[in-house]
C-alpha cells in the first residue's frame, strides 16, 4: 500500500515555476537594456528609486541628498525619464511591460 501525502500532491504557491523565474529575468535584462536610452543621471535616479541594482527603493529626499537637488527637481528628472522609457518601449519590443511604467 502505498501512502500519498498532501504535501506531495498540492503545488507550492510560494515557489516560482521555472517560467516565471526565466520571465523576469528576461524582463530585468530589457528593463536594464531599456535604461540605456536615458543620460547617466536619469539612469541612476530610476535605478536609486525603484532599488534596480540594489534592492533599496529611495525617496525623492533621498536621492536629492546624494545629487544636492531639492526632491521637486528629482521628482521632475524621475518623470522625465519615466515619460523618455515609455516612449522608447515600442522600438525596443517592450510594449508588454508599458502598463508597469507610472
Amino acid at each position: 500500500m502505498v501512502i500519498i501525502h498532501l504535501q506531495e500532491v498540492t503545488p507550492d504557491s510560494g515557489i516560482e515555476t521555472p517560467e516565471m523565474s526565466v520571465g523576469k529575468q528576461m524582463m530585468r535584462n530589457h528593463v536594464r537594456n531599456l535604461l540605456n536610452v536615458l543620460s547617466p543621471k536619469e539612469r541612476k535616479i530610476i535605478k536609486l528609486r525603484f532599488g534596480i541594482d540594489s534592492g533599496k527603493q529611495r525617496s525623492l529626499s533621498e536621492i536629492g541628498e546624494i545629487y544636492g537637488l531639492s526632491k521637486e527637481r528629482v521628482r521632475q528628472l524621475e518623470s522625465r525619464a519615466l515619460y523618455r522609457l515609455k516612449q522608447n518601449m515600442n522600438s525596443h519590443g517592450l510594449n508588454a511591460y508599458a502598463d508597469l511604467l507610472v
